[in-house]
């Protein structure tokens, strides 16, 4: 047994949430910033950790070692960029660290859809597990997609305030008018199908569609705003379906790309205030998900 050390990166918000055919689904949108965690075995029963807050990620280090067979406790260390309470997947990345910090003490790994399974046991989870975008059920972790090979695109991303509760939210009950359902399905089709042919106008639109539909259910100060901005610059809007972040996606193949991110900058700081806490590419070969690349800001 020795020290193991894991790491997983967060989200901003998704690409799309809600539900098809009556079961759940969730498009991560992995962003480059991280929650990383060690694992140091004793011998002793049960994971302890001095960050009395951190609960979820205990949990799964626990059953991690009940996965692994491994009849031994440890302390477990925690470090994150993430913020609590945003939409930003804080507590999937932080029991996606401690799964792997878990099982590298034990010189193995987990794949992800036993971390996944792991994740969903405590609460809903983010895909975080997996290898960058994806669909998956957030209720049991199980991955219907993923989509290794999508286009470039950059986030210009703003925290809206405050902080939310995921569990308190996720024990609401919220129910879909069937226009919702049928809008829904309909953009889990269209945004799939964008993914994997790579067509960036029906990726934005989907996410666009998305954050619309749950802003009944979550709204966002400036919505409108944002929505607007998405219409006159062509690129989509994506949200914390159950955080507080809200953004701007752009294609990066727009050869206009760098003067529209510039100009929807400065028009949300006039009518806002706000500054971007997170700026960054999220998607395509060029992406380093390390913390020098992220761009991240204040929350």
């Amino acid at each position: 047994m020795n020290k193991g050390m894991g790491s997983s990166v967060g989200t901003f918000g998704e690409l799309a949430q809600g539900e098809r055919d009556g079961q759940p689904f969730l498009f991560t949108l992995p962003v480059p910033i991280k929650s990383r965690a060690v694992f140091v075995p004793d011998g002793l029963q049960g994971v302890r950790s001095h960050q009395s807050h951190k609960k979820k990620a205990v949990q799964a280090a626990e059953l991690a070692l009940e996965r692994l067979r491994k009849n031994t406790g440890g302390m477990l260390y925690l470090s994150s960029q993430i913020p609590v309470g945003k939409g930003m997947a804080s507590s999937s990345a932080d029991m996606t660290a401690a799964v792997r910090a878990v099982a590298a003490s034990f010189g193995t790994s987990l794949p992800g859809t036993d971390i996944a399974k792991i994740a969903a046991a405590i609460e809903p989870t983010d895909g975080v597990m997996y290898e960058g975008i994806n669909a998956i059920n957030q209720q049991t972790g199980e991955l219907l997609h993923a989509y290794p090979d999508v286009p470039e695109l950059f986030l210009l991303g703003y925290d809206s305030g405050g902080r939310l509760n995921t569990q308190r939210y996720y024990r609401m009950k919220r129910s879909y008018s069937p226009a919702e359902k049928a809008a829904m399905k309909q953009l889990f089709d269209e945004l799939h199908q964008g993914l994997l042919s790579g067509d960036q106008a029906a990726i934005l639109s989907a996410a666009t569609k998305s954050a619309a539909l749950n802003d009944r259910l979550l709204s966002k100060p400036f919505f409108d705003l944002f929505a607007n901005l998405a219409v006159t610059f062509g690129c989509g809007v994506i949200a914390g379906h159950s955080g507080t972040v809200i953004g701007l996606l752009f294609s990066k193949n727009d050869p206009r790309f760098l003067e529209k991110k510039e100009q929807a900058e400065r028009i949300i700081e006039q009518k806002t205030k706000w500054q971007p806490v997170l700026s960054a590419s999220v998607s395509g070969p060029s992406v380093a998900f390390g913390p020098k690349k992220a761009g991240l800001h204040q929350l």
